[in-house]
């Protein structure tokens, strides 16, 4: 069987006739007519019943069409997915949490978009989610989560790893002291992410597994992380942050035995078409570039 059978049958039944059909494909009819009848003879079945001057589908014909189409959709796929005059353009959106919106995205996006003058990007900013809901919606094109992720219908890539800090302003009282332990840190106010949160869902799960009895006496509970950080500055409390989100008016308190790291994933949903697919691919390599870049001068400066 040839691809080419495949493409004049569906324009003979498309077309109703033999005659209409191949004027449309540039072939003779006889021609057209060998063609088809190689086709049925390698099925081992009748696909066009022929009746004077039109023809029609067989009930075997009526199957062979619905393969047929999905053949084509494939083809066409994969010619736009190796197509030069196809490359990485067209509208999307993103979706993202506070961290990654504010801190991460801007500088990747910004990278992609100097080499991509027919590419438009849109973020918005949602929690763990939110974002979620939006992608599996179909709202937004790729959303940037936090993993682990278990969803059949997506394609699910790692994008970044992130290491989170417990961190108070330069001139925290909790500075003063040499060794912090567990007891202090239970004296202090906190400031910290909504509970929808996914950093604070993983601080959270670590501040249980040094006491189950520490609650945390939680002074603010913000949703964007821009505010977090100015209440961190102003002194209002101890918080936890990114290492993307560190800025030099804040301090990390060195804590015993902590260690919090999350993984970023980016998701989309699956049989979203080549376009989608090859945005993230770009997205994964600036990230990767940015983070080697951001590696290199964090030790530089150290």
């Amino acid at each position: 069987m040839e691809f080419r059978q495949i493409i004049y049958f569906l324009e003979i039944s498309e077309s109703g006739t033999f005659q209409k059909a191949a004027t449309r494909l540039g072939l003779t009819q006889p021609a057209l007519s060998r063609q088809i009848f190689l086709l049925e003879k390698e099925l081992g079945v009748r696909v066009l019943e022929r009746g004077g001057r039109s023809v029609r589908l067989t009930h075997e014909g009526e199957r062979f069409y619905q393969y047929s189409i999905r053949m084509k959709e494939l083809w066409e796929e994969i010619r736009n997915g190796f197509s030069k005059e196809n490359e990485l353009k067209g509208n999307f959106s993103i979706s993202a949490g506070g961290t990654v919106s504010a801190w991460i995205l801007p500088q990747i996006l910004k990278q992609i978009l100097k080499k991509r003058s027919g590419l438009s990007l849109s973020v918005r900013e949602g929690d763990a989610k939110e974002t979620k809901d939006a992608v599996l919606k179909g709202e937004v094109d790729l959303g940037i989560l936090t993993g682990p992720i278990s969803e059949p219908s997506l394609n699910v890539l790692e994008f970044l790893s992130d290491q989170i800090f417990p961190v108070a302003a330069k001139d925290h009282p909790i500075f003063q002291k040499k060794k912090i332990r567990l007891e202090d840190l239970k004296k202090q106010s906190f400031v910290f992410f909504h509970p929808g949160s996914a950093l604070r869902k993983a601080v959270e799960k670590k501040i249980k597994s040094f006491s189950k009895d520490f609650g945390p006496k939680i002074a603010m509970e913000l949703r964007s992380v821009e505010s977090v950080i100015k209440s961190l500055e102003a002194g209002l409390g101890i918080g936890f942050l990114s290492e993307y989100s560190m800025n030099s008016k804040l301090k990390k308190i060195k804590f015993e035995d902590w260690k919090v790291e999350r993984k970023f994933y980016l998701c989309y949903r699956k049989k979203s078409g080549p376009g989608l697919a090859m945005l993230a691919e770009e997205i994964l390599r600036s990230a990767e570039k940015w983070a080697s870049e951001k590696e290199t001068s964090s030790l530089s400066t150290e």
